[in-house]
Order: structure tokens, then sequence, then C-alpha cells
């Protein structure tokens, strides 16, 4: 567990349909990975191992990947829709622009006869986040049961953070291909 600085990579997204709280609800889920970075090096952990502690530097995490908990974006329904609408659970997504680096725009609309002033959730894509530096705060998944019959600890991505200073990865193509 602990904070990795590392980039977005293997990200896929999905459009799925379900039934939370006995609503039934819409999201775009967004699954990706973080690679720790070799800038990670500096970074020192505790390892627990059985009754000992010991610290380790970063640079044994360096390369290591951490599957993220999906990001949600909830959708609004429209007329023909039947599913309902969930804008207060996105904000779990709304912290995640932030720390990508996205603007998020505001504008001031009028809610039960008030103005005020509200954020407007940008729209990301995949190659928005593939490449980009995070800060990810890792934590205990599920636990998972080898061959062997031993539980063995998990650990994910649970959010991440604006890695200030953080450089994107340059993205490569097929022209770079040397056949």
């Amino acid at each position: 567990e602990g904070e990795y600085h590392g980039h977005i990579t293997e990200t896929r997204t999905i459009t799925r349909e379900f039934t939370k709280e006995g609503r039934p609800m819409k999201a775009r889920i967004f699954n990706f990975k973080v690679t720790v970075a070799q800038e990670n090096s500096n970074n020192t952990y505790m390892v627990r191992k059985g009754a000992d502690t010991r610290t380790v530097t970063g640079e044994h995490y360096v390369g290591k990947t951490f599957m993220a908990d999906g990001v949600f974006r909830f959708l609004e329904p429209t007329a023909d829709d039947k599913f309902e609408s969930n804008a207060e659970g996105n904000r779990r997504y709304l912290m995640f622009c932030q720390s990508i680096g996205m603007e998020i725009p505001t504008e001031e609309r009028t809610i039960n006869g008030k103005k005020v002033t509200v954020q407007l959730l940008p729209d990301v894509k995949e190659d928005d986040l593939n490449g980009t530096p995070v800060i990810a705060v890792v934590g205990r998944g599920q636990d998972w049961t080898d061959d062997e019959g031993k539980t063995r600890p998990s650990y994910k991505v649970k959010f991440t953070k604006h890695w200030e200073g953080g450089k994107r990865l340059a993205s490569t193509t097929t022209n770079d291909l040397p056949f």
C-alpha cells in the first residue's frame, strides 16, 4: 500500500447498464493500469512480512503495474431511456479528471430558482489517458487463492492524484516499427 508515481497504461472503456440500490443506472467505466515510473525510485515504503517490518526504496517497484478500480462516469438518461440519473455519483469521475490535469469548465445555471455555478464534466477518451502521469494511491484489493490453496493479497489503484511535474509518456505508432 502507498503512493506511487506512474503512468496510466492499457486503458479500456465499457458502457454498462446495471442496478444499484434498486435503481437502474448506466455508466461508462474506465479501466486502466498504472505502471510505476523511474521517478518513483526516490520514495520509500514500509514492507511487512510476518512479524518483521522493513523499509525499501521505490526502485523495487519501478516497472510494476497496478490495476485500477474502475472509474465510473454515470450517464444522463434521454426521454427514451429507462435508467435513472446518478449525477451525484460522478464526484469520483470529476476528481479523476482533475488528477489527470484536465481543465474543468464551469457555467451558471438556474437550479430551483437560484443561479449557481456548476462544473461541467469533460468527456475523457482512452487516448487522453494512455501515458498520462499520475500518483496512484494503492490499497488492498480482494484477496485471491493460488494453485496451492494459499490466500494471497492483491493491491489496486483506489484513486489517482495529480503528479505535479510528471511528464507524459510519448506514444508510439505503427510508423515507428522498423518493417
